[in-house]
């Protein structure tokens, strides 16, 4: 496996950069309005390669809507843990998470791993964020070019 702990692979400056640990913890504080800043207003955001019934959303406003249904959904019981990230170059990351939740209205608990692969400008804004089911289809999204950097 390519990725490792978060702490290990990647300097501070590209950390702070990347904003992981404020973005999942604006999510898991139901703080969406300040999530929305980190990315560029075009942004598209897709968790269709997991979730296929669900269309990619472009822009902030559909992109709020969306999590908004996400967060009604999930009671905002849904949690989020950045576990890996590997950088690929080129202004793209994969970075693995864990999610648990329980759903508002079966009372089901879930809990998972996944993958986001994001891509960003040079200021640091995500122009593109896409969840695959795991770090491995990911990569393979990303194209036989990325091959992780230290």
């Amino acid at each position: 496996m390519y990725a490792r702990k978060i702490t290990e692979r990647l300097s501070r400056e590209v950390l702070d950069r990347l904003q992981i640990h404020e973005r999942f913890e604006c999510w898991d504080r139901d703080e969406l309005e300040p999530m929305l800043g980190m990315y560029a207003e075009d942004a598209v955001f897709d968790v269709s390669a997991v979730f296929v019934d669900v269309a990619p959303v472009q822009g902030h406003r559909d992109m709020l809507r969306y999590w908004g249904e996400l967060r009604e959904t999930w009671g905002g019981g849904m949690h989020t843990k950045p576990l890996e990230l590997s950088d690929l170059g080129d202004g793209r990351f994969v970075l693995e998470v864990g999610l648990s939740g329980k759903g508002t209205r079966s009372g089901v608990e879930a809990g998972q791993r996944f993958a986001f692969l994001y891509t960003l400008r040079p200021d640091g804004k995500v122009i593109r964020a896409e969840l695959f089911p795991d770090v491995a289809a990911a990569l393979g999204a990303a194209g036989s070019s990325a091959r992780p950097t230290t």
